[in-house]
């Protein structure tokens, strides 16, 4: 009988603890994953999905320029007529081949090959012809012709310039997103650490009314800064939360996603002067590039405009054979005597209106493209020196904040002591816990805004370049 019992008991055990034990340990979330910043842009750079909009708009273009490339290519097209009739005059069948090529300063050069023949026993006859045309006013400048493919190969460059410059967006925003989610946990802490302060001081403040040391008012002082520090410290992980949220957006992650986040010390490149990041921002920005490429883009319009307003003269080339034979062989291996044919064609429409117009626009809008360049660059300018100046303010800030937290902390630390040996009310600790809070808040907060716009000054001058900012490999031991 007692062993059943034991045996019993081990049973239930063993249950109780399936139970109790093993759902407890399967709730366990297992660690957050190490997320530094470099490993966060290049996640970006790969998932995030304004970034993909732009690389299949570079795709697209890409096939346009192949497209406006085959264009140029010889063109072939065999064809095949065989034709059948059931009685009555006999069925004419075509077999052959036609060719041409548009060169791309400006000949055209076609040519055909076709063995025919009456369907029921007929010979077989060939005709070949080969021609090349040449516009002699009209149309003679090469721009004309290439102007398709002169456009697409544009349309690669404009779609390639913002790929660049949205990832060097993409950049500034993952290093913002990262930095500011790495601020709101330094600041849950700060929150956290002054609740803990404001419990303490309650404590000690309801323990002297007790005593008869200090007035009901310091203990209410003391519950209000309990209520303030908790209400802080809600609002800071309520943030922490956003700026998560958007960092997992950015790197096309699911929301909610988490991981334990590493506090860059300074960014993975040299930070410009204000001179060099000028002379960089007007040299290679892509904005301003691009700005430049329309200046001769519409010389290219102007060029064309002026061309089609001359009147046509074309200049042809022409040669001719035909043969016969009773076999295909045959007639295709003897084409007989050739001709040669060389003839110009012309034509001088009256009314100009249209080319005209169309004169005038590629006037206007170069100078509106000239205009634009210099409009940009001192907009360009103005920018790389704002950002210089926020630059050079945030790092005066930054030492400021730093001696003005140090002086805070000992204010706080000696009203704590006058407040601890009865000497003071708690009145002077809270004040000194206020002023220490917003000079920890303002330190960490500078902290951060020193990179962020190091960071817009690269960005601003151009050369901010995303692979400096992935993940480099180990160095070999």
């Amino acid at each position: 009988m007692s062993a059943r019992l034991l045996l019993a008991a081990t049973l239930v055990s063993t249950l109780a603890s399936t139970l109790f034990t093993s759902p407890a340990s399967a709730l366990v979330a297992p660690p957050a994953e190490e997320l530094p910043v470099a490993k966060a842009v290049e996640t970006a750079l790969i998932g995030n999905p304004d970034l993909l909009d732009a690389v299949d708009s570079a795709a697209i273009a890409a096939a346009t320029l192949s497209s406006a490339r085959s264009a140029f290519l010889p063109q072939i097209t065999p064809f095949l007529a065989p034709s059948f009739r059931d009685g009555g005059t006999p069925a004419l069948s075509r077999y052959g081949v036609i060719v041409s090529e548009q060169l791309p300063f400006g000949p055209r050069l076609s040519g055909s090959a076709e063995a025919a023949r009456l369907e029921e026993g007929g010979d077989w006859s060939s005709y070949y012809s080969l021609s090349l045309s040449q516009p002699l006013l009209r149309g003679l400048d090469p721009a004309v012709t290439r102007e398709p493919l002169r456009a697409a190969g544009r349309q690669v460059d404009t779609v390639g310039r913002n790929l660049s410059i949205q990832k060097r967006r993409t950049v500034v925003a993952v290093w913002s997103a990262y930095l500011a989610s790495i601020l709101q946990g330094e600041l849950v802490g700060e929150a956290a650490g002054r609740t803990q302060r404001a419990e303490t001081i309650l404590e000690s403040s309801r323990a002297k009314e007790q005593a008869g040391s200090v007035s009901r008012l310091d203990v209410l002082r003391a519950e209000q800064l309990v209520a303030q520090s908790r209400s802080q410290e809600n609002d800071t992980r309520n943030a922490l939360d956003d700026a998560l949220d958007l960092l997992a957006r950015l790197l096309g992650r699911p929301a909610g996603s988490r991981w334990r986040l590493v506090s860059p010390e300074r960014l993975p490149v040299a930070v410009p002067t204000e001179e060099e990041a000028i002379a960089a921002a007007l040299s290679s920005r892509e904005e301003v590039v691009e700005a430049r490429e329309r200046v001769t883009d519409a010389e290219f319009q102007l060029r064309i405009a002026k061309s089609l307003l001359l009147p046509s003269l074309d200049a042809g080339l022409s040669w001719t054979a035909a043969g016969n034979g009773n076999r295909l062989g045959n007639a295709l291996g003897s084409p007989g005597p050739s001709v040669w044919t060389f003839g110009l064609s012309s034509q001088a429409p009256l009314n100009l209106g249209a080319q005209l117009a169309a004169k005038s626009q590629a006037e206007v809008t170069l100078r509106s493209a000239r205009r634009g360049v210099e409009s940009l660059e001192a907009d360009v300018v103005r920018q790389v020196r704002a950002a210089a100046r926020r630059l050079a303010t945030a790092r005066d800030r930054l030492a400021l904040d730093e001696a003005n937290e140090g002086v805070a902390k000992m204010q706080l630390e000696v009203a704590q002591l006058r407040f601890g040996k009865g000497l003071s009310d708690n009145f002077f600790v809270v004040d000194a816990e206020g002023l220490y809070n917003s000079a920890r808040v303002s330190l960490l907060t500078s902290r951060q805004q020193v990179l962020l716009y190091e960071l817009a000054l690269l960005a601003e001058a151009g050369i901010l370049r995303p692979e400096e900012f992935l993940p480099r490999p180990a160095p070999a031991p």
